[in-house]
């Protein structure tokens, strides 16, 4: 089946993926990864030779990676170091989500995706979006507390980045269905009130527990 996907800078068609569970990654974040597996690595030899030097993110649906999601988000090797361990650490800057349309292993026992790129088209475009996520914010902090994760409330209170709610639903520990569906949730706007209601759903369920406890 051939897609006609052929959009902004030409974009491929296909793309070498990375299953990764509880790993998402958004337009303009950056994701750093250590690379160790001769698959994993073959699979960064070959984007780095190609011209977009793209790699997919995506979660597998399933334990043994066979299935996939049917979403993930490409993105680009903007950094890469081998160390002497013949380790590759490399680091993606998110460029845009993408339609999984088919996937194959190939002869090095990596995945290669055949993607459509047309329903995140707007992941490509310039943001310009002013928002201090006030409300956001002081549910982080009673969530973080909760999961007794430190952090340092001064940078989360001075971080305006148009695309805050994404690099938190990178950070967070939330369950892989929670990233995958903010992940598919083609609005920004829509997508901060979906991370609102599911970090408020969290201390809501601590309050409660704490109640029955008590």
């Amino acid at each position: 089946m051939t897609v006609n996907n052929k959009i902004n800078n030409d974009l491929p068609e296909f793309i070498p993926v990375f299953p990764l569970e509880g790993v998402v990654m958004f337009p303009d974040t950056y994701l750093p990864l250590n690379i160790f597996e001769p698959r994993y690595l073959e699979m960064i030899n070959r984007a780095m030779s190609s011209k977009s030097r793209l790699v997919g993110m995506i979660q597998p649906n399933n334990s043994n990676q066979d299935k996939l999601y049917d979403v993930g988000c490409a993105g680009k090797i903007i950094r890469f170091e081998e160390t002497e361990d013949k380790r590759y650490l490399i680091t993606l800057k998110g460029l845009s989500r993408f339609d999984l349309i088919s996937q194959k292993t190939n002869t090095k026992n990596f995945k290669v995706a055949q993607i459509k790129w047309d329903k995140y088209s707007e992941d490509l475009q310039k943001k310009n979006i002013n928002e201090k996520f006030t409300d956001l914010k002081v549910s982080l902090k009673k969530y973080f507390r909760i999961k007794n994760i430190r952090v340092n409330f001064e940078v989360i209170d001075k971080c305006n980045d148009y695309n805050f709610v994404d690099q938190i639903t990178m950070i967070c520990p939330l369950a892989l269905e929670e990233k995958q569906l903010l992940l598919e949730t083609i609005s920004i706007f829509k997508r901060g009130n979906l991370l609102q209601s599911i970090i408020e759903s969290y201390v809501g369920e601590e309050n409660i527990s704490n109640v029955v406890k008590h």
